[in-house]
């Protein structure tokens, strides 16, 4: 079989068995709008990690009629495709997680609900943000705890808002951190989300550079205090929660 087509988003363990076969042509159809696991970039690297470099990957050309396909067995995609091409595709084997076949939209409900570790056991990978560590109003600095704000592509799915056990990657070196996601009940009422990490022994501006940081573990969700001495006792307590769990 030297043809695939799917959506890929998340390049899941079901797809990557499907790359496994190294078919030489794969045709993508669009990722979704909002709520991807993966962003077009993402998608890309991981499908020539997986498939190999040399494979072909199609975005605007789409499989005739009469090509023959490769397909995972996730119901959503084979909407994507007329009868026809159902007809000459061939479905892989599901590969299983908790004796159910792993989807993208699975892997969605499982972020959605704070439970990384389970979106990590069915991606094969721990579920990643990457983008720019951009200004924020620099408050974590007035009681010695920094953090670096992070903004990434709008179309990315943010898991359930709450402070969880996180690895922020830089420039390759890996460094543990503690990473709040949602809004800042303690100093303002804004409906603005954030993605702000206190990283431990670390002390460098990152402005304007690119960074990735891996979610593992959620801690708890987010609580107004009093005061941000308040909020940095509990992120002490955080860290020392991390610390204890050795994260690879």
């Amino acid at each position: 079989m030297s043809s695939a087509f799917g959506v890929f988003d998340g390049v899941h363990k079901g797809h990557q068995a499907l790359l496994a076969l190294k078919p030489k042509k794969i045709y993508l159809s669009p990722l979704p709008q909002s709520a991807c696991l993966t962003t077009s970039e993402e998608r890309e690297a991981l499908i020539r990690m997986y498939a190999g470099k040399k494979c072909t990957l199609c975005y605007t050309e789409y499989p005739s009629k009469s090509e023959q396909l490769l397909l995972y067995p996730d119901a959503a995609e084979h909407a994507l495709l007329s009868k026809e091409h159902l007809k000459e595709s061939t479905s892989t084997e599901p590969v299983l997680y908790h004796e159910l076949p792993i989807t993208s939209e699975r892997i969605r409900m499982a972020l959605e609900a704070g439970e990384v570790e389970e979106a990590e056991a069915m991606l094969g990978y721990c579920y990643t943000l990457t983008g720019e560590v951009v200004y924020g109003r620099q408050l974590g600095r007035t009681v010695g705890m920094p953090t670096v704000n992070l903004k990434i592509a709008p179309e990315k799915l943010l898991p359930k808002h709450g402070v969880y056990g996180s690895i922020t990657i830089v420039d390759g070196v890996r460094y543990l951190g503690v990473t709040s996601i949602g809004l800042r009940p303690t100093v303002d009422d804004l409906p603005h989300i954030t993605i702000e990490t206190f990283l431990v022994h670390f002390n460098r501006d990152l402005y304007g550079q690119q960074v990735s940081l891996e979610l593992k573990t959620y801690i708890r969700p987010i609580t107004k205090f009093e005061s941000l001495e308040a909020v940095r006792e509990k992120v002490d307590e955080d860290v020392r929660y991390v610390v204890e769990k050795h994260y690879e």
